[in-house]
């Protein structure tokens, strides 16, 4: 009898030790097993049917486009630098490879709902004097209490940066992403008709009309006759992202 209790004990804590040292998934990290995704945070970035700088282009990617990560990883030195890619699937299917550069590994897409403060680390003494501003769109790449890391292209920024912003300042609806990306786009419009005719078409379709947004498009047309430009619409413009890669690259 003895023998059999033991028997069972030392089958319960072999389980047990077990269970215990397999590693968990690093927060923002995919478990074994699970898909793991990126998040474009470049307009227009290329999908290349090979991982190099002159590889056959296939299609672009749209700004908070989240897609399959293949895991798999290359570098091109062809050039006078050498650039990484990743190896990517569509949500349609379609697989090919990206720069490194213009996508965040483990994240998710969302949008800046409210202008955010940045921080260095996920701590309010280390605020920096940079803020995302409303309809920025980042990739979300790990939560640290209230905090949240983030990296994306910032309206008054000239490329791609990181830092902390608080959890609060974000939206992750598609509706609203979408509608942040085509907004921010028709709002850097200078022709103040034309401005106008870009915010209309957006709040025309019926698809975007549950968007955070929307009512900050309707009193930007709301604002003032056509031909006269607005503070706030001015404001909202900022800096434009180059029309390339290329032009990207050597920011």
């Amino acid at each position: 009898m003895k023998k059999l209790f033991y028997s069972v004990l030392t089958v319960i804590i072999v389980l047990f030790t077990s269970c215990k040292s397999k590693p968990a998934a690093a927060d923002g990290e995919a478990a074994e097993g699970e898909e793991t995704y990126a998040v474009c945070i470049w307009d227009r970035a290329s999908l290349k049917e090979t991982p190099e700088e002159k590889g056959k282009w296939l299609e672009s990617l749209s700004l908070g486009e989240k897609c399959e990560y293949l895991d798999e990883t290359k570098e091109d030195n062809s050039g006078t630098k050498p650039v990484q890619y990743y190896k990517v699937r569509l949500s349609g299917g379609k697989e090919g490879w990206v720069q490194a550069t213009l996508m965040s590994l483990n994240s998710k897409p969302a949008a800046i709902n409210q202008n955010a403060e940045v921080y260095s680390r996920p701590d309010l003494l280390t605020k920096t004097n940079k803020a995302f501003s409303k309809m920025d769109i980042v990739a979300v790449k790990t939560t640290d209490g209230d905090f949240i890391e983030v990296t994306g292209k910032r309206k008054d920024g000239k490329w791609v940066e990181t830092g902390w912003i608080k959890a609060v300042n974000v939206t992750y609806s598609d509706i609203d992403i979408a509608v942040a990306k085509f907004g921010g786009k028709a709002l850097k419009i200078e022709d103040e008709a034309k401005k106008r005719e870009a915010i209309k078409e957006i709040l025309d379709n019926s698809d975007f009309s549950n968007s955070i947004f929307i009512t900050d498009l309707y009193e930007v047309v709301n604002a003032a006759p056509a031909g006269e430009a607005t503070s706030d619409s001015t404001a909202a413009t900022g800096d434009g992202a180059p029309a390339t890669e290329a032009e990207a690259k050597t920011e």
